[in-house]
């Protein structure tokens, strides 16, 4: 069998199905590049996770374990795709748990395909997914193991397009399936707040660090579609690919601007490693 996951830093352990991961979508995760058997703004990612696990009261490994663990299951020198799960652990039948339940590590090594060039070159297409994300507002910003929205938004898409909008109940934009949003209006950079659901991803807190750096002003804001299709610039990011400009939004077109290009170098970069 090949070496591809890793449970509590074991290859051989299997996961117990009486996790609560499995039961109940009791956890946290995060995806991240490992480039070189170093995991890319690994201070970042762990830091998120901390914070999501504590939010929820589960117990989080400490950081070094879960390196070592990255050491041990990324050998080569190929970009990779790691995934880090961490779930409460393993409970008897019912919602209840110990206060002294052990959270369960589950890291797995994915082959990480490269982001086809002309995507770079031209861009991506959007739609507007008819799923919203759910009214879970105490839980914004975490990135959850229940993830049934975006699964049901993703079955929407057709091969033309590469992502999709989610609204939340108020009609505003939240986020994409699988990245976060941005729009350039001039030199003010605007993502949508997400007070009732989504994820805030790793690369947004690159962006909102680099931002006046790169002579730009960051805010978050409520953005309809028809505010999103007035924008200069839309780009979308997430920890794998880094950043790509959307060139269209049902009849609304757009090129390439500067933005794009100089986030993408700051997220993927072997730098922030």
């Amino acid at each position: 069998m090949k070496k591809n996951f890793l449970i509590d830093g074991n290859f051989s352990k299997n996961i117990s199905p009486f996790d609560r991961g499995l039961s109940y979508g009791d956890g946290v995760f995060r995806t991240f590049l490992v480039h070189n058997g170093q995991p890319v703004n690994w201070d970042i990612h762990y830091n998120k996770l901390k914070f999501d696990a504590t939010k929820l009261k589960i117990k989080i490994p400490l950081k070094k374990d879960i390196f070592l663990d990255i050491k041990k299951l990324f050998k080569t020198k190929k970009t990779q795709i790691g995934k880090i799960i961490i779930t409460r652990g393993v409970s008897n039948q019912g919602y209840q748990f110990d206060k002294d339940i052990k959270s369960t590590r589950i890291l797995l090594k994915i082959r990480h395909t490269k982001i086809k060039k002309e995507l770079y070159l031209d861009g991506v297409k959007l739609m507007i997914c008819k799923t919203k994300v759910s009214d879970l507002n105490q839980y914004n910003g975490i990135k959850h193991l229940n993830r049934l929205d975006n699964v049901l938004a993703k079955s929407e898409l057709d091969s033309s397009v590469f992502d999709g909008l989610m609204l939340d109940k108020n009609g505003y934009i939240n986020e994409c399936i699988s990245s976060n949003i941005f729009a350039r209006y001039g030199k003010v950079i605007i993502s949508p707040n997400q007070n009732i659901g989504g994820v805030s991803g790793v690369c947004k807190e690159v962006i909102i660090k680099n931002c006046a750096s790169l002579g730009f002003i960051f805010k978050h804001a409520d953005i309809s579609v028809k505010k999103l299709k007035e924008a200069d610039e839309v780009i979308i990011t997430n920890s794998v690919f880094g950043s790509l400009f959307v060139n269209q939004i049902e009849k609304k077109k757009w090129k390439e601007g500067l933005f794009s290009s100089l986030i993408r170098d700051l997220i993927i970069k072997p730098k922030n490693i």
